[in-house]
């Protein structure tokens, strides 16, 4: 039998028919936990275990009616909840295992991620809320935290279509650190409670543009330690463009991050379907940029009996000077990539 004891309450919670294999995460609403059932010790799951106590029969009556509805989503992308389970005072959730990290660990790793690891990671997350969409569910928790990625592949999964919390209702922990920097900074302005708009699917592309631009700019849209302060920036106030911050970005992937984190729901991306088509228009139009310069690298810097006429030298010479700068910059277009994943093609020779 298996005892599983949480960092911050004395008792003890038994699951007399899981093995625990290691413990993952612990946040102020759940405990994560790797393990497998020991009639199936082949498959591995994950359990989620709800601290909050005491959860009200209609709450129980909720999870199970959900976890029946996402049934429904039936796609590699994506990984929804197996059961929920109430034995005695403990409450959790089994999902399937994945192996893989939360983006955010992914990207804490990694100062800067290039931008053929960054297309590579959006289109499968459009793809997948494509899929959540068209199925008539909206996630309601987009964020770092709830996606998984491989490093090695950069397969990722969405999950967590469950919170024993909802976001307009934390008035008992809405100052919690871990609360306001992992869940409110990503959260749109109709999910606050604060506007008379309901929350729709394009509440999922706002949080998701949040996202991108910490992917891009290495920071949030919006920081502030105050709750209540960063509620009125969702509502109120423009974040600066992404190329702004990080001149190496095209203007073109900063326009479709800035739609699709409009105030108004009705003006930001109505379907994940039109910011796929616009992600792989830019990443192609990317693409073609580093070949072209990859190309000019190739011709400029290997000896190939090239022209030698005084304006061919002085050309070159200029150009060849620009390559070597761009080729410096941390971030640039043309940038050595050392991102996990990033494909050599994508990297000048």
């Amino acid at each position: 039998m298996v005892e599983i004891e949480y960092r911050r309450k004395e008792k003890k919670m038994i699951l007399p028919h899981y093995e625990i294999i290691d413990k993952l995460a612990e946040s102020q609403q759940a405990a994560i936990f790797k393990a497998c059932h020991k009639k199936a010790p082949e498959r591995l799951l994950i359990l989620k275990i709800l601290k909050t106590a005491f959860l009200s029969e209609y709450k129980k009556t909720q999870f199970r009616q959900k976890i029946e509805h996402l049934r429904v989503l039936n796609d590699p992308l994506i990984i929804t909840p197996i059961e929920f389970s109430a034995k005695d005072e403990t409450c959790f959730i089994t999902y399937d295992y994945f192996d893989g990290v939360p983006l955010n660990k992914l990207t804490e790793a990694h100062s800067e991620i290039c931008l053929n690891v960054y297309f590579n990671i959006a289109c499968q997350l459009a793809r997948a809320l494509d899929k959540v969409h068209e199925a008539g569910i909206i996630h309601g928790g987009i964020k770092p935290h709830n996606i998984l990625v491989n490093p090695g592949t950069l397969e990722i999964r969405l999950i967590d279509f469950i919170s024993a919390v909802d976001v307009r209702d934390v008035s008992h922990f809405i100052y919690d650190r871990s609360f306001v920097r992992g869940t409110l900074s990503y959260t749109s302005p109709e999910q606050t409670g604060r506007i008379s708009h309901r929350v729709v699917f394009s509440s999922d592309l706002y949080s998701l543009g949040v996202v991108f631009y910490e992917m891009l700019t290495s920071r949030l849209p919006f920081l502030s330690d105050d709750p209540l302060e960063l509620i009125h920036s969702h509502l109120a106030e423009e974040a600066s463009r992404v190329h702004e911050l990080n001149p190496d970005i095209p203007p073109a992937l900063s326009k479709i991050v800035a739609k699709l984190m409009l105030k108004e729901p009705e003006k930001r991306y109505q379907s994940s379907k039109g910011l796929l088509a616009d992600l792989l228009r830019c990443r192609d139009e990317y693409s073609s940029t580093v070949r072209y310069a990859n190309f000019l690298w190739k011709v400029l810097f290997t000896p190939t009996g090239l022209p030698s006429s005084p304006r061919w030298s002085a050309a070159s010479t200029k150009l060849k000077s620009s390559l070597k700068n761009t080729s410096r910059s941390p971030g640039g277009h043309f940038a050595r990539c050392s991102s996990p994943g990033c494909p050599e093609s994508a990297r000048p020779a």
